[in-house]
């Protein structure tokens, strides 16, 4: 693999446990839901995360729960942060890969996530 690679469908967690059209979001994706929804920090049933709503008319939005994440056997900043696996490598390093990052205070792509880290996935048709 190469910086800034595609994962092959085989190494796309998403396809793999979910089978079917599902993928992890490309970072073109994730920007997308960025540029065309509001966020929100919510909590919702008792669970801290996002929700993003379409800025178009507000009828549609989706809830991204923010677990935190694992990192050397430790579950850290759960109810905090969250961070969503992208299909894409960084642009610098094979190690690392592109993800969605957020917090009450920030949302933004980054790729700066080692790969060894646990981080959520989810998965996505089209």
């Amino acid at each position: 693999t190469n910086p800034g690679d595609t994962l092959e469908l085989e190494d796309d967690a998403a396809h793999v446990n979910m089978g079917g059209d599902w993928h992890m979001p490309a970072p073109k994706q994730i920007r997308e839901l960025l540029d065309n929804t509001t966020s929100t920090w919510t909590t919702l049933d008792g669970v801290d995360g996002v929700t993003f709503t379409a800025k178009n008319d507000g009828s549609k939005f989706i809830f991204i729960p923010a677990p935190g994440a694992v990192w050397n056997g430790l579950v850290l900043n759960s109810g905090y942060t969250g961070t969503i696996w992208s299909s894409m490598l960084s642009e610098i390093y094979v190690g690392n890969g592109q993800h969605l990052y957020f917090n009450p205070g920030y949302i933004f792509l980054s790729g700066s996530c080692g790969r060894c880290n646990g981080i959520s996935v989810r998965g996505i048709i089209g």
